[in-house]
């Protein structure tokens, strides 16, 4: 399989995700929000209905689209896993005895959870609608990868970790492609940490593993990623740590220069120690996670962006001399836009709360939205000459992620 990825603004051929969210997702809705990363609850059913629907505006553009999940379930014909249920009412229990284990362990918690975030909810509905629901995503698996391929997913994706893996459909976090490679990332919390090794086993099945990239300091993650113009931009903060892109920079530094591509750390200090200390996300660093929460690339010089946080960051250039790196501090972010040109479209911060800048470019200045609620930041990307289309993932949001995460380009035509 071919990657190329050479800037965020050029026509998207290819895009790989992981799949609708599944009983993974289910499960995750009985963990505390400090454990799920998720809003406190949210209709899974309703989430796999935007996710389908997304799906179908962007492969109605012509763009291919690449599921890991049916990589990974093929790559799982050839063998299984040892501990794996030996049928599929076995692998039921299984499930049924998970949500209830969660819903025992944490009901308090969740209480408190609805309470807080202000959801009028009561939890032990949602827990039997979970159980209902468990049974007809399981059915919708037989469906789509047969009895032997929905108990070895399910298994791997459910109960064969310390937690559901309740966060593996925003498939761009575990994987970037940057020029001809693709970086396997490495994820902060415990939740995600086994994410990055399945896409692994689904790229190799893709055919990607020639091109593989593997991070061994720090955290990084791919929605902190981002290619334009000459530079490769990698927000620090809340996920990701400066020691990686330093990692990044030792791996393929030289590459990236010899393209003609510098490496650029985008910088919120204050995020980065906290999450270096805290044992979960604070809230306003769920909302600004990564670095396509506040920023995102629209035309080689133009970009929508939260300003307020935009004016939190300090950009460092990362490169390599000899067998040391060479730090260059080169002021504010805001600043260093300015500097090439590059004009902000700027949102304000409901806006950027409502997943704004969280959009899917297309190319040709066609984007993909989340939510058609954002009106005027919709109104003054079509008065510049942009396409609007909206997915309305009014659900999927509930995860703190929007199109941008849900989506990882691997083939964009290279201008």
């Amino acid at each position: 399989m071919q990657i190329g990825l050479f800037s965020e603004t050029h026509p998207l051929e290819e895009v790989l995700v992981w799949g609708e969210p599944g009983i993974e997702s289910l499960l995750g809705q009985l963990l505390p929000k400090s454990k799920s990363l998720f809003f406190s609850y949210y209709d899974v059913q309703e989430a796999r209905r935007e996710f389908r629907h997304m799906q179908e505006l962007i492969e109605a553009e012509g763009i291919r689209f690449t599921r890991a999940k049916d990589a990974l379930a093929k790559s799982m014909e050839k063998a299984g896993l040892p501990d794996e249920p030996k049928n599929i009412r076995e692998l039921e229990r299984a499930l049924l005895q998970r949500a209830g284990e969660y819903y025992e362990m944490f009901r308090e918690h969740k209480i408190r959870d609805f309470s807080h975030e202000g959801i009028h909810g009561d939890i032990d509905e949602v827990y039997e609608q979970i159980k209902r629901e468990i049974k007809t995503i399981l059915d919708e698996d037989i469906r789509a990868y047969g009895e032997a391929g929905a108990i070895r997913l399910n298994h791997l994706l459910s109960l064969r970790h310390d937690l559901p893996l309740a966060n593996i459909f925003y498939g761009r976090d575990q994987s970037q492609a940057l020029t001809e490679r693709v970086v396997l990332s490495v994820l902060k919390w415990g939740i995600r940490k086994p994410e990055v090794e399945i896409f692994k086993k689904a790229l190799t099945e893709l055919g990607y593993e020639n091109g593989f990239v593997e991070i061994d300091r720090g955290s990084l993650e791919g929605g902190d990623v981002a290619l334009l113009g000459d530079t490769c931009y990698i927000g620090v903060g809340a996920r990701t740590t400066l020691s990686a892109v330093k990692n990044l920079c030792k791996k393929i530094g030289v590459e990236m220069e010899q393209r003609g591509i510098q490496i650029v750390a985008v910088v919120n200090k204050r995020h980065a120690e906290e999450a270096a200390l805290h044992g979960a996300p604070t809230d306003e660093h769920m909302h600004l996670m990564h670095l396509d929460m506040f920023w995102i690339p629209l035309t080689p010089n133009l970009v929508m962006a939260y300003g307020h946080e935009v004016d939190q960051r300090e950009v460092i250039r990362i490169s390599r001399n000899s067998d040391s790196f060479v730090i260059e501090e080169l002021g504010g972010f805001r600043e260093f836009l300015s500097s090439k040109g590059i004009e902000m479209l700027e949102v304000d911060e409901q806006e950027q709360q409502n997943f704004a800048t969280n959009l899917l470019n297309l190319g040709n200045q066609t984007v993909i939205v989340a939510l058609s609620t954002n009106t005027r930041v919709i109104k003054e990307l079509e008065r510049r000459g942009f396409r609007v289309l909206s997915a309305e993932l009014n659900k999927l949001v509930n995860g703190y992620g929007a199109v941008h995460c849900l989506t990882a380009p691997v083939r964009r035509t290279k201008k």
